[in-house]
């Protein structure tokens, strides 16, 4: 189908299919969960206000079984799951993982990126921590980082928000009893070794375009904007790679009337729905 013109209606069909939110469609268990996750490369834990992006949260049928996958699943190592995308919770296929690293991480080694002032001091005190002792628990981490305080977990919570966001740690399983406790690891030991050399030998440009691409088959319209705020690229990097989409025929920009504007969908449009 050539999607030239495309209703609200329409898109929030095909959404409603491919993000399995229909009931008849709904995430049951963990194997549900999984699949979910390798079918789409790369999905949030929960919704983020004020975007349309496919999660976990809104496709599970038991309202909180979603939450001890983030424990269970990178703890059989099923997939891997850190606060990626805008900061959140993203659970990503091990298919998929290469071409986010490619796109987000450094691959020098952690203390070498420090001399070149590009680690602060308490991210390199938590690295050095989880290189002598890890894999450990949150609550380890904040035991051994300094005196219990309110200043010191908040500055270990955003500490190790920022290093998952870089590719340097992940949560390696966890707790699920209570609100849940995640344990955390160094990426560099953690990912099998044959996924960090293929994402060592992704050129960056191309690990981009293949996101842009699979997150437009995965929101099925979107904006360069929406792209560039998800990812946090900057809107020339965007733009450039979409429109070497549109001109390999990848996407097409399609109207939709009801929003009196034209978005990026994927090309073909989906058979299965709309």
């Amino acid at each position: 189908m050539a999607a030239s013109t495309l209703s609200l209606q329409e898109i929030e069909r095909a959404r409603a299919y491919r993000w399995r939110t229909e009931d008849d469609r709904r995430v049951a268990d963990e194997r549900g969960a999984l699949r979910f996750i390798r079918e789409l490369g790369f999905v949030l834990l929960m919704p983020i206000s004020g975007s349309e992006l496919p999660s976990l949260h809104a496709a599970t049928r038991d309202s909180w079984a979603w939450w001890d996958w983030k424990q269970t699943l990178p703890g059989r190592r099923a997939c891997y799951y850190a606060k990626l995308l805008r900061r959140r919770g993203t659970f990503v296929s091990w298919e998929w993982f290469p071409r986010f690293y490619a796109a987000y991480a450094d691959p020098r080694p952690y203390w070498r990126q420090y001399r070149e002032g590009l680690l602060s001091r308490e991210e390199k005190q938590i690295l050095d921590l989880l290189a002598e002792r890890g894999p450990l628990m949150t609550r380890d981490i904040r035991l051994a980082y300094g005196p219990r305080s309110k200043a010191n977990t908040r500055l270990v919570k955003s500490v190790l928000v920022e290093l998952q966001r870089r590719f340097l740690i992940t949560a390696a399983g966890g707790s699920t009893e209570g609100w849940s406790h995640h344990r955390w690891d160094l990426v560099d030991r953690w990912v099998r070794g044959d996924l960090l050399l293929q994402a060592q030998r992704t050129p960056q440009h191309e690990a981009r375009a293949a996101l842009i691409l699979q997150h437009v088959r995965n929101a099925l319209a979107t904006t360069p904007a929406d792209i560039a705020w998800l990812f946090g690229w900057e809107r020339p990097v965007v733009e450039a790679a979409v429109r070497e989409l549109l001109e390999v025929g990848e996407v097409e920009m399609a109207y939709v009337p009801d929003l009196e504007s034209a978005v990026l969908v994927p090309r073909p449009w989906p058979g299965w729905r709309g």
